[in-house]
């Protein structure tokens, strides 16, 4: 048929009937990824994932990683041994230095490229997991009221030996419930600190949308408003677990705990909020946990300072907030937090 087509010859209605069936075939044919390592860029597109983003870069990490001890290959009929020989390698090289849980949910997005590559070309892949021994889940205890004003006062101490930045840092994950991944991806608009309700708008690129929400500050605002920049800059110059770990040993050296971390601030928040007796939602609402009410506050995250400052959400979540962290707030007032009652300032 190609010859026909060459010399001019005329081609009848089977000529062209197979014609058409071949090219469907080679089309057919050349869609089908040729690599493992090719699936990937599918993935991405399916699921919509912006390679740019926190998520985006770490989902790709994990690929990388997999793809670096299973190997590229063509795929074949012998792809899915070399896919579980992958697996394997995988859980043998990570096994000890993650928990089962991380270990779980770094190969996720692996299998779930795998499983949908099966899906679309056909191959009939059955992907599982390998058997992951579990560990156990490390206790991260909430701080006692007694540690945590040892903490603020070391951290307020303007002879202390704590850093500005690490302090402004502690402040904001004990009284915000924010993340260090949070505080680095903070931007000039979101700071707010100067405004009626001081306050930082949690929104870029965070783990899930129930993390985007509006934050009030009412503890070290000036040691906040003054360092927020600097500690910025230091996070954004860090790699990812550097910060915690530098914070993880302030806090030990500081209050004499060996267990401790900075991620126990986040639930120290949450109890010092049930010790005040304030809403469920509002402690939802301060530190990014889900709740169905809190949808109603999501509109804020799109207003200027002042409106923020206005509206009667903010103001709640603000009372709230001093009297969450009215035993800690005391020591900014240097008086006993048994003695003044925060309503008398608020």
């Amino acid at each position: 048929m190609l010859h026909k087509d060459q010399t001019g010859q005329p081609l009848t209605l089977q000529d062209k009937i197979v014609a058409e069936a071949r090219m469907k075939l080679v089309n057919k044919a050349k869609a089908k990824p040729k690599t493992l390592g090719s699936l990937w860029d599918e993935y991405v597109h399916y699921r919509g994932i912006d390679p740019e983003s926190r998520n985006g870069k770490k989902a790709f990490k994990y690929w990388n990683r997999w793809i670096s001890l299973a190997g590229d290959t063509v795929i074949s009929g012998a792809t899915l041994q070399h896919i579980n020989d992958g697996m394997d390698a995988y859980v043998l090289d990570r096994e000890g230095q993650v928990s089962s849980q991380t270990l779980i949910r770094e190969l996720g997005d692996v299998t779930a490229c795998l499983r949908k590559a099966s899906r679309k070309h056909r191959l009939g892949w059955q992907i599982e997991l390998p058997e992951i021994k579990p560990t156990p889940v490390n206790a991260r205890n909430p701080l006692e009221p007694q540690q945590q004003i040892e903490l603020v006062r070391a951290i307020l101490d303007p002879a202390g030996k704590i850093k500005p930045m690490y302090g402004v840092t502690l402040l904001l994950y004990l009284q915000a419930g924010m993340m260090v991944s949070e505080i680095k991806r903070l931007r000039p608009e979101d700071i707010a600190l100067d405004a009626d309700i001081p306050h930082l708008k949690i929104v870029n690129d965070t783990k899930t949308d129930d993390r985007k929400r509006i934050v009030p500050i009412v503890l070290g605002l000036e040691l906040i408003r003054n360092n927020i920049e600097d500690t910025i800059k230091w996070l954004q110059g860090c790699t990812e677990s550097a910060p915690s770990a530098t914070l993880k040993k302030i806090m030990r050296r500081t209050i004499d705990s060996p267990q401790t971390s900075p991620h126990c601030l986040r639930h120290s928040f949450k109890i010092n909020g049930q010790r005040a007796g304030v809403s469920l939602l509002t402690i939802a609402s301060i530190a990014g946990w889900s709740d169905e009410q809190r949808k109603a506050s999501r509109h804020l995250l799109n207003y200027g300072s002042t409106a923020i400052s206005q509206s009667e959400i903010v103001q709640t979540l603000y009372q709230d907030s001093l009297k969450i962290h009215q035993h800690l707030i005391d020591i900014e007032y240097g008086l006993a937090s048994n003695v003044v009652s925060i309503n008398s300032r608020s």
